[in-house]
């Protein structure tokens, strides 16, 4: 009795196994023309472009050296978008912090230091 009621398993758990690999087939089926579509216009030369650039972007940090308070008298020489290092920046409530700067506001906080 018990030698049939492990065959009876064994029997519906593969026909269950069979059932959902035939049912993730056939989805992948359906969806396979919709990703060979994404994929041509992916590839397109226009399309690239757009991603190369957005990836470019991406790659950039921002400068945040709060350049008012950091440099006053060299207002206007942030590359906003174009961060090389980090400098340390003090909180009182986050104590010391790391903050990307771009290299001129970086230039322009040293020497402010040294100065001051």
């Amino acid at each position: 009795m018990g030698d049939d009621r492990d065959t009876e398993l064994a029997d519906a758990l593969a026909e269950v196994g069979r059932r959902v690999g035939q049912a993730m087939t056939d989805a992948l089926e359906r969806i396979r023309p919709t990703f060979g579509a994404l994929a041509e216009v992916a590839n397109r030369p226009e399309v690239r472009a757009v991603i190369e650039r957005a990836e470019k972007a991406m790659r950039r940090r921002p400068c945040l050296c709060f350049c008012s308070w950091a440099h006053p008298a060299d207002r206007g020489v942030c590359e906003m978008f174009d961060a090389v290092i980090t400098g340390q920046y003090s909180s009182d409530l986050l104590g010391d912090v790391d903050v990307p700067l771009c290299a001129p506001c970086a230039a322009a906080r040293a020497a402010h230091e040294f100065a001051g």
